[in-house]
């Protein structure tokens, strides 16, 4: 076998695995994109004037409906620069793959976009509406403990006072008591004295009487 021959094999056997290559590489793309198409089972139409969707894949096909910019349609099946597709009423046809996205419409975005805003604009409101309540309730809880508390105080306070007062007059009751202790007793003493001088002077005065009748009674007999 000549060279030439030998490097003819090489360069077939390299045209032979680069094209088996370079074919599973599209295949395995087309298959992704496919995939992508599948899971997204909601295309839009892009931005274009109205876009003809046809019975079959080509402009020899019969026009069933025009579609405009935006439009929600069904994927149904991949074709050959065409997706076949379902409308809104039911009908299915096919149109060119360029004009859908998977991309909803700028203005189906700015509208969502909005109505999110708004959505979290309204709970804003709420939770600010729910919070002032709070607020509200809270200063009226406190303004009531503080009453409370107050309230509380000035119980203490008076029960404070009125035990001070109460504690005074008792001791001054206690002191008047042992003054009157101390009188009485004083008085005990005293009469007890003045019926002791009393009764001394009572015997005296009997003893001088009891003297003064035995001189009579001497002087008589000796008369």
């Amino acid at each position: 076998m000549t060279s030439f021959s030998i490097l003819l094999k090489r360069t077939a056997s390299h045209f032979s695995s680069w094209a088996l290559f370079t074919f599973l590489v599209s295949l395995i793309i087309h298959t992704f994109y496919l995939s992508g198409l599948l899971y997204a089972a909601t295309l839009y139409v892009q931005p274009s004037s109205d876009v003809v969707v046809r019975t079959g894949q080509g402009t020899d096909y019969k026009i069933i409906a025009m579609v405009t910019d935006g439009t929600p349609v069904e994927f149904l099946e991949q074709g050959d620069g065409y997706t076949k597709v379902r409308l809104a009423n039911g009908k299915e046809g096919w149109m060119l793959k360029r004009f859908l996205s998977q991309e909803p419409p700028l203005e189906d975005v700015i509208a969502s976009l909005q109505a999110e805003k708004n959505a979290w604009k309204q709970r804003e409101g709420e939770l600010l509406d729910k919070f002032q309540k709070t607020s509200s309730s809270l200063e009226s809880i406190t303004k009531d403990r503080d009453g409370v508390v107050a309230e509380l105080d000035q119980l203490r306070a008076n029960y404070k006072k009125r035990v001070t007062q109460e504690n005074e007059s008792l001791l001054a009751e206690l002191e008047s008591l042992k003054f009157e202790n101390t009188t009485l007793k004083r008085n005990i003493a005293v009469k007890w004295f003045l019926a002791g001088g009393g009764v001394l002077l009572l015997g005296i005065l009997m003893g001088k009487m009891s003297g003064r009748s035995k001189n009579k009674r001497s002087t008589l007999l000796g008369s």
